[in-house]
């Protein structure tokens, strides 16, 4: 059900190409039904019997003429032959081509909704989600997914032609013959559905397991360096191994049913085949049938077997596409962060205000943030310090709306943030990540990812504002360098400094450093936080444990347990007993020579 409810959501726009690619089909396999009545058309010229009793179409028999030689009449039907075997294989062309259009249209609209969706889910499923399941599910489910459109279900539709086609012709020639026949039909289609029942159960586990292994390499590749730093590759290759040996258990025993429903199938196949030759036989010496007669439906009970045979497979083929239907559409039915957005976009200039505001996880027993109140005036620089897990990133998470509030209420400009839209928000709200994603491309390519056209001046401004350009300047490509696969071959400041160019290439009102700042020393992050003030007016927040870098604040706010604890001053704070005074105690207790500093 999955599989068909994946393919009436795609196939609807195509649904007309699809009939006529189902009426070519039917065409097809009526003009394949012609070949064995013109073998026997071949048997009775040989054996010189009357044209007139023939089984084929009178439109054909009009090219016989019955005074004539052996050799014309045969020369007639070789000529039948390959014009029937032309149109035949220029019509198998027409449908594989309709279908296969079908097919990579329907799976690049899929991958796009899917994309698209994945995009839009919200921050708190994405950050549970495994990326390696996530992945497998874009490519190898919808990549099956289009290989069901192209092979499976036209086979389907074609056994399907075959069978009824070729079952009507046999039914006029003889009915009695035919019956026996389709004896075994029930056995093949009763087994079939078993075999397909089972196969569905370990098809899912399959799946299951498969991604669980293509998360585990996604995870050692991207952490690769983290491997090798603490030499962990043993552990790493035996993680990988016991996915692998989970994956491979339920393998075998998918490829053991399955040898064994084939296994079971050729036996029936040429029990009915021996059937069949003997019904021959029995039908030629007692029921007074003719040998082009016998032959034709010999001919035809052969073809009707395999596709009997093969629906097995074509049901065990629907169970894995069913299966993979179903978790494509478990992520395309989920419900995306803009399915409750606003349309709001009043003007934002950095005046923020929280009112009383709460937020728990939805997995949590506790409110991360529990009643926070604070306002901030544009243009000021606020320093946020805090233990880890005190609520500080989810706090700054709340201004860019990759969460809303449990309760209370968030004000920029006096307006209420969550009847903003959220891609506004975003657009007047920039967050630089502690640990920030950087392109495997150019230094230039990686800061100007967000300007609408090139602009080398710019970048180089930019780089020069973040305190990076100097470094730039020694590499030897300079701007042109690349940067590796998430940024590797920089350093943990030049990465940090970086992702600060390209948040600054474009205009933000408000300013988030979520500790983007801990990487680099306080020379430098002091020369930063300086070339900002020169060069922006938005307001700023800095998430830091850094004493140096949180005093030159206009207000420093100290989260403990999801509540704010401390709020003034770098002097106002050292002054009183709690977290700040005692983290400037620690940071302060040592000067360069070794004593005890006294500032």
């Amino acid at each position: 059900m999955q599989a068909l409810k994946l393919l009436k959501r795609y196939m609807k726009k195509h649904l007309l190409v699809f009939i006529l690619t189902i009426a070519l089909l039917v065409f097809l396999n009526y003009v394949r039904s012609i070949i064995p009545k013109m073998t026997g058309v071949f048997v009775s010229i040989v054996k010189q019997t009357p044209m007139k009793d023939s089984e084929l179409p009178k439109l054909f028999l009009n090219f016989y003429n019955e005074s004539s030689t052996i050799q014309a009449k045969l020369l007639t039907t070789a000529i039948l032959v390959v014009l029937i075997a032309f149109v035949r294989e220029i019509t198998n062309i027409f449908c594989d081509v309709s279908i296969y259009n079908i097919s990579e249209i329907v799976g690049c609209q899929a991958q796009i909704d899917y994309f698209k969706k994945v995009q839009d889910l919200p921050f708190s499923y994405l950050n549970h989600a495994e990326t390696g399941d996530l992945i497998q599910r874009s490519t190898q489910d919808i990549s099956r997914f289009k290989r069901f459109i192209s092979g499976s279900l036209l086979e389907l539709f074609n056994s399907l032609c075959k069978v009824i086609i070729y079952g009507l012709c046999m039914f006029f020639i003889n009915k009695e013959f035919t019956l026996y026949v389709f004896i075994f039909l029930p056995i093949y289609f009763i087994s079939s559905y078993f075999y397909f029942k089972k196969q569905s159960k370990d098809y899912s586990l399959l799946e299951e397991k498969e991604g669980k292994m293509t998360n585990v390499l996604q995870e050692n590749l991207t952490g690769i360096r983290v491997v090798k730093a603490f030499a962990n590759e043993k552990y790493e290759i035996k993680k990988f191994n016991k996915s692998l040996d989970e994956y491979t258990d339920v393998w075998q025993r998918t490829t053991y049913r399955m040898s064994t429903f084939w296994g079971f199938s050729d036996i029936l196949t040429y029990l009915q085949l021996l059937l069949v030759f003997a019904l021959s036989v029995i039908f030629m010496l007692y029921k007074d049938m003719s040998i082009d007669k016998v032959t034709i439906m010999f001919l035809y009970t052969e073809q009707i077997i395999w596709p009997c045979r093969s629906l097995g497979r074509q049901l065990a083929e629907f169970g894995k596409t069913s299966i993979c239907c179903g978790r494509i559409l478990e992520v395309l039915d989920l419900k995306d962060e803009y399915d409750t957005n606003s349309t709001l976009k009043t003007p934002i200039t950095g005046n923020i205000e929280f009112k009383d505001v709460s937020f728990k996880f939805a997995d949590a027993s506790i409110p991360t943030l529990n009643n926070i109140n604070l306002k901030i005036n544009k243009g000021e620089t606020i320093a946020i310090i805090g233990k880890t897990g005190s609520g500080k990133s989810t706090f700054v998470n709340l201004l860019n709306r990759l969460l809303d509030p449990t309760s209370g209420t968030i004000l920029l400009d006096g307006v209420d943030i969550t009847k903003m839209d959220k891609h506004y928000v975003r657009s007047h709200v920039g967050i630089i990540l502690q640990e920030p994603f950087l392109y495997s491309r150019t230094i230039e390519n990686n800061i100007n990812i967000t300007l609408p056209y090139d602009d080398r001046k710019k970048v180089k401004e930019l780089a020069q504002i973040a305190s990076l350009d100097q470094d730039i300047e020694e590499f030897d490509l300079k701007y042109e360098t690349m940067v590796g696969e998430r940024g590797v071959t920089l350093s943990g400041g030049q990465k940090q400094r970086l992702s600060i160019a390209r948040m600054l290439a474009t205009k933000k009102e408000i300013l988030i450093f979520d500790d983007s700042l801990s990487a680099v020393d306080t020379k430098t992050d002091l020369k930063i936080r300086n070339a900002l003030k020169e060069n922006n007016d938005c307001t700023t927040l800095i998430i830091t444990n850094r004493i140096n870098t949180a005093k030159d604040a206009n207000k420093i706010i100290v989260f403990e347990n999801g509540t704010i604890s401390e709020c003034g001053t770098h002097q106002e704070l050292i002054k009183k007993d709690g977290l700040y005074k005692t983290i400037y105690d620690i940071q302060n207790f040592f000067n360069e020579g070794g004593e005890i500093s006294h500032e």
